[in-house]
């Protein structure tokens, strides 16, 4: 067993004495590259596979086209990120990038294809790096290197947790870059957990291209048989299902363009572009969260329709509670009315709501007492609730026993 796996990797260890080792290395490296395509390029510490490949205007990434440079919209900050930061990002500073390793991170994980993409003219360019064997790395990651600049704003999916650390530790091992530096970093998992994982549950890159970008990738390489593959390779020079992994690795980069794409379409044009309600509510949530109750209240009535139609009294009553926040008490207690007359889960805290309007802004402690009584009516199973409604009910009596005392 160990004389077997000592002659399958005796191939890689080169002597100074063999002058058939380098021409053996040779062959490996050119059939990687009639595999693969692309092209060889040989440096003084190491050789790497390098493989372009350009999208026009005319290629579909499921109902998605590449759309022409002057029909981009805006990429803002805010719209990746949980932050106020209004900036605009460059288009021509966005690297889209993705790796595959020998494994799940930690000490030893090696990234053996790293891929970039960018805009191009009026199409979109995808560059990959793959490593043909481990002594090469230095000099696949010193050209890696040259493709993030100080003011390059890396895209990528999970990227900061997985990515990035492993790009960097192996840069520092190979002493190629002490401290990797960019632009910026955007994370679209993030991005696509705010707006999607209340309808889609699990966010993972391929349930979000099939749900969202209605691209499903055919005899796609899935991700657990990568690093098998790529160990099949050193110990074997068998490069049959490379070509998968390459095409995977190449399918993930476009898909994060497309991804951003439709992220910043949805932020501009949310009523044109969004159809289910569980993302209405996502997207009014990320208003609420940054206070921006104006922007609930404008984003929520463009879709009154599909609140109403489907019944979403969880939307209504957020957008009650936005209303509310910017001073619009009249649009607040007709909704509040509406959804305390039914039935569901809010219909609880809106009679809570009117109660609350008619003691502290009407003044009329009757009609507050009357809505307080609803909400006991239907009280949720939850003590503390209990508890504030009973405290409720008694305080509004007093006041009406000392306001007809007063007459």
């Amino acid at each position: 067993m160990l004389k077997n796996r000592l002659g399958n990797f005796s191939r890689h260890i080169v002597s100074s004495g063999d002058d058939t080792s380098g021409n053996q290395s040779d062959n490996r490296y050119h059939k990687l590259v009639s595999s693969l395509g692309g092209e060889l390029l040989e440096c003084s510490n190491g050789s790497f596979v390098k493989v372009i490949s350009d999208f026009d205007e005319n290629y579909f990434h499921g109902k998605f086209m590449i759309p022409e440079r002057g029909s981009l919209p805006p990429f803002r900050r805010l719209y990746f990120e949980n932050c106020d930061d209004t900036i605009r990002l460059d288009p021509d500073k966005l690297l889209f990038f993705d790796t595959e390793t020998t494994g799940l991170g930690g000490a030893g994980t090696v990234a053996f294809l790293i891929g970039f993409g960018s805009l191009h003219k009026d199409g979109f360019q995808v560059r990959q790096y793959f490593l043909p064997d481990f002594p090469d790395e230095e000099a696949m990651l010193e050209a890696v290197r040259e493709e993030i600049k100080p003011d390059t704003v890396l895209v990528s999916y999970n990227g900061r947790a997985f990515d990035m650390p492993i790009l960097t530790d192996r840069m520092i091992i190979q002493r190629v870059e002490r401290n990797l530096e960019c632009g910026d970093h955007i994370d679209l998992l993030h991005s696509v957990r705010r707006l999607y994982r209340r309808r889609l549950k699990s966010c993972t890159l391929s349930n979000v291209e099939q749900n969202i970008l209605d691209f499903h990738r055919i005899d796609d390489t899935p991700g657990y048989l990568v690093p098998p593959i790529y160990f099949d390779w050193l110990a074997t020079d068998n490069t049959t299902q490379l070509e998968g992994v390459v095409e995977h690795n190449l399918y993930d980069i476009i898909s994060l363009y497309f991804i951003m794409y439709h992220i910043a379409m949805v932020r501009e044009e949310p009523a044109e572009r969004i159809t289910e309600p569980d993302d209405v509510l996502s997207l009014a949530k990320i208003f609420e969260r940054r206070r921006e109750h104006e922007n609930v209240c404008r984003v929520l009535e463009d879709f009154d329709d599909i609140s109403h139609s489907y019944d979403r009294y969880d939307i209504l009553f957020l957008q009650s509670l936005a209303y509310k926040r910017s001073g619009d008490y009249e649009k607040a207690v007709a909704l509040w009315k509406e959804i305390s007359s039914r039935s569901v889960d809010e219909s609880f805290n809106s009679a809570v709501e009117l109660a609350k309007f008619y003691e502290h802004k009407a003044k009329d402690f009757t009609l507050a007492l009357e809505f307080a009584h609803h909400a006991e009516s239907i009280l949720p199973p939850r003590p503390a609730d209990k508890v504030d409604i009973q405290k409720r009910l008694r305080r509004l009596n007093r006041k009406i026993i000392r306001q007809s005392s007063s007459k």
